[in-house]
């Protein structure tokens, strides 16, 4: 067995540089001494491309092959570190044997699918406490996906959450960023947008033909995440029921919903659940970063528990693949993108409704610094979309006594200062907001 581990060691040493293209991601992980680096996301968001940027990264700073340890424990070679007698320490001992100089020097180790190894945890505190080193993981369970790894490391570890690609990355991976970020081409900067509405930002997805191949593909990456992040990591015995809420769901991208209203659908299609099952299966279904639900603003609980939450989907792409309508959902693909550009920026995120019932799609941040934004594809020079949208924001920016706002449409951009109140509301295209800092 330390032979083999030896020997997997030794031959990843030789590829650590990744055969394909990377594309730098925005999200700029810092390890921190004596913590684990835990990379957690939905599946096949880029985790495993991440750890491979990072590796050359090192290697470019000049740090040299042998103290850098890669491995992917889904290697069926290792299957015997799965077996409930194994000892995990196996995996440093087979290192420090091959290597015995560098006890006294900083090691890297990069473990994928740490959860196929018996008692990780253990193991990954031991080496964090008696060597010198830096530990980087990412795993495809839920049990790198949920906040169990808090529990599992005692306090070892620190989080980052990556996210499929943003707009500026999916102009990265399409190796035309530069010009777009500096806004030298509209017309450039447009057809991008277009094509990240319509594609998203799943890695993956995107080097496959969209007409033929991409819906299939995001698909099957829902129903992979249903089996094996749902499904058999809970021991869920409703899998016709939650294979169904999800498709709701994601046919809910966007708007409201309530448990009650949940609950009545799938009974009217024979697929009862109850309500308590539902809204535990959905905490779980963003445990998996799938789905993700967000409150009425108030930080009364019982005020957020009696009100409709707003869903959306981890990348807008994968819920049109699930998509029943037949009209335009461009708005609701455009609002989607919103929150989860949001979600890269703060987790304190809320909807809002004014005293006159006017829905405002985001209430961002602190009381004392609270970011109004509405989300429209079209807001036009008048009309009653244009007055719905201003008057509910100038509502709410009275009542939180906010002084701006913003709407995000798809291609318009003005500066609206109401004659009344005073308050000043920023439009702004898409394509430019999402590239803001």
């Amino acid at each position: 067995m330390n032979e083999t581990l030896r020997f997997i060691i030794t031959e990843n040493q030789k590829h650590l540089e990744s055969p394909a293209p990377i594309v730098t991601r925005d999200l700029e992980i810092l390890p921190v001494p004596r913590k684990a680096t835990v990379v957690i996301g939905v599946r096949k968001c880029g985790k495993f491309t991440w750890m491979r940027e990072r590796i050359e990264r090192l290697l470019d700073e000049g740090v040299g092959r042998e103290n850098i340890c890669y491995i992917d424990f889904s290697d069926d070679r290792l299957a015997f570190l799965r077996a409930p007698d194994a000892e995990p320490s196996l995996i440093s001992d087979a290192y420090y044997q091959r290597y015995p100089q560098k006890h006294e020097e900083r090691v890297y180790f990069f473990f994928s699918e740490i959860q196929y190894v018996n008692r990780w945890a253990q193991f990954i505190n031991r080496i964090q406490t008696s060597e010198q080193c830096e530990v980087y993981l990412t795993g495809s369970s839920a049990k790198l996906l949920s906040i169990e790894i808090a529990t599992e490391l005692g306090g070892r570890s620190f989080t980052w959450t990556l996210m499929p690609f943003s707009f500026r990355e999916f102009l990265r991976f399409r190796g035309e960023g530069e010009e777009i970020v500096d806004f030298s081409s509209r017309d450039a900067a447009k057809a991008a947008f277009s094509a990240y509405l319509e594609q998203g930002g799943m890695p993956e997805s995107l080097i496959l033909p969209a007409e033929t191949m991409a819906g299939q593909y995001h698909q099957a990456l829902v129903n992979d995440v249903l089996v094996r992040d749902l499904l058999l990591r809970y021991n869920i015995p409703h899998a016709v029921q939650v294979k169904r809420l999800i498709q709701i769901l994601m046919n809910s991208m966007s708007r409201l919903v309530t448990i009650n209203k949940l609950k009545q659908r799938l009974a009217g299609e024979q697929k009862k659940l109850s309500g308590q099952l539902i809204s535990e299966y959905l905490e779980k279904m963003a445990d998996c970063f799938l789905l993700f639900t967000v409150p009425i603003r108030s930080y009364n609980l019982a005020v957020q528990a009696v009100n409709p939450k707003k869903v959306y989907a981890i990348d807008h792409a994968l819920a049109m693949a699930f998509s029943e309508a037949t009209g335009d959902n461009r708005g609701l693909c455009l609002e989607n993108m919103v929150y989860i550009e949001l979600r890269r920026r703060t987790q304190q995120i809320f909807y809002y409704k004014t005293r006159r019932g006017g829905e405002i799609d985001f209430a961002v941040g602190p009381d004392h610094s609270i970011l109004l934004i509405q989300v429209c594809w079209e807001l036009g020079k008048e009309g009653q979309t244009r007055d719905r949208e201003i008057d509910s924001l100038i509502d709410a920016m009275e009542e939180l006594e906010c002084s701006e706002a913003q709407i995000i449409t798809a291609w318009e951009e003005e500066t609206i200062v109401d004659e009344m109140s005073g308050k000043t509301i920023r439009v702004v295209p898409a394509y430019k907001w999402l590239l803001e800092r």
